[in-house]
């Protein structure tokens, strides 16, 4: 009987709703441990012709997007690229539609192969949209690395199913590998992730509407990501405590980014500010990379009093053009930032509220202490030889830890790691 159901299943891609239901039906079998799946999958398989298998590494993710995912997604590629990796890409675009920015080396695009290693990076919650979507002979057969980030200090128990099919996670760092230990019953590697900050055009402060002599301090961050866990309205408040003189040389720029309708009470809160207090620029719309990275080194510091954080691509960028960055010392941040590195800044530990955070039942999170804060950013505004010290320690440990060759090599040692076992 099951030979016969299988037998149903055409051959060729050219039957599209045949072959969605292909798709739909062995995702679905993927995650049936029972013999009578498994046996059904067999047959399935068995009916489709096989890709091509070609060695080295599929990359798989929103490789054309503009989001932080997929800005990890292709540092981890040119790292790989760096040290001579064979690869292919498979530009997965399955919810991000909208946020497309162009494509990213698509001579590598590769729909066709099957590769012995497939590097998959998404939120954990996308991952079954990836078995449900993608051609199964691609995933069937190969090893799966999933590459992921997770700002809590625990993995949600429910995820433990949604990762069936993956056979090894990519942390990148301690915070992230400790979230995931408890779920996960596979291997998980801390690989860093790698922040290119090459030479380049960057707008300057007149091309960005900046005053030349002004000390500005920068925040950026997206709607979509939870303004209650970025923490606007504490970098807010800590600025105007800070200083509270309107006469003195200073300026807070918020980056944001997100859906008019995302979080409407707390960009309302946000514009108030910004119209009460002239020093305070709002900058709300999507920006090119150029530009946001030109916005970033124009700036003098980099400012996150986050709740918590899976690692703070946008201080690393910061520390990478030696601006010093003021931070809640907690969660993936303090991969990289310190008391020799920065400033980072005290909290205490408090329950996360309803709505405040996706998954986040029975979990808690950083609240950053005001006077800490408040501290930090007048130090860094007043002390210029101790920000320049730690601004200048920070670019070096960033380029050491997040560099190219650095992650290239990570990556590459791991793989062969992978490859001598299977």
């Amino acid at each position: 009987m099951l030979k016969r159901l299988a037998n149903l299943i055409p051959e060729k891609r050219e039957h599209r709703g045949n072959w969605n239901l292909v798709v739909s039906v062995y995702s679905r079998l993927s995650r049936i441990k029972k013999p009578i799946g498994q046996i059904f999958k067999k047959h399935l398989l068995g009916r489709l012709k096989p890709l091509p298998r070609r060695k080295g590494i599929l990359f798989i993710g929103y490789v054309q997007a503009g989001l932080g995912l997929a800005e990890s997604l292709r540092g981890m590629i040119r790292a790989a690229a760096n040290r001579g990796l064979e690869f292919g890409i498979y530009p997965y675009r399955v919810g991000v539609e909208s946020r497309i920015v162009g494509d990213f080396m698509p001579e590598l695009y590769d729909h066709k192969h099957r590769y012995d290693i497939n590097i998959i990076e998404l939120a954990v919650d996308q991952v079954p949209m990836v078995f449900r979507s993608v051609d199964p002979r691609h995933l069937a057969g190969s090893y799966n690395i999933l590459r992921t980030y997770w700002e809590l200090s625990k993995a949600p128990q429910e995820w433990a199913a949604m990762l069936h099919g993956i056979d090894e996670i990519w942390a990148p760092n301690q915070f992230v590998y400790d979230a995931f230990k408890d779920i996960f019953t596979g291997p998980i590697t801390i690989i860093p992730p790698c922040v290119i900050i090459e030479d380049a055009d960057y707008p300057d402060r007149a091309a960005l509407g900046m005053d030349s002599g002004r000390f500005y301090f920068l925040f950026s961050f997206d709607y979509y990501s939870s303004p209650y866990r970025k923490n606007p309205l504490g970098v807010l408040e800590a600025f105007q405590t800070a200083f509270p003189d309107p006469k003195e040389n200073v300026g807070l720029i918020l980056k944001s980014t997100g859906a008019e309708t995302h979080h409407p009470e707390i960009k309302e809160r946000i514009r108030f500010a910004a119209e009460a207090d002239a020093r305070i620029r709002v900058i709300d719309r999507t920006m090119e990379r150029n530009e946001v990275l030109g916005l970033i080194r124009a700036c003098d510091c980099y400012v996150s009093l986050h709740r918590a954080e899976g690692f703070g691509l946008g201080m690393v960028e910061a520390m990478s053009f030696g601006n010093v960055v003021i931070a809640t010392n907690y969660s993936g941040s303090t991969d990289f930032l310190s008391e020799d590195t920065g400033y980072p800044v005290a909290y205490e530990l408090r329950p996360i509220e309803p709505n405040e955070y996706v998954w986040a039942k029975d979990q808690f999170w950083a609240e950053p202490n005001l006077e800490s804060a408040v501290k930090a950013f007048r130090l860094a505004f007043t002390d210029t030889c101790v920000r320049e010290r730690k601004a200048a320690a920070g670019k070096i440990l960033v380029g050491r830890k997040y560099g190219m060759a650095s992650v290239g090599a990570e990556v590459e040692k791991r793989l062969n790691e992978i490859t001598s076992i299977r």
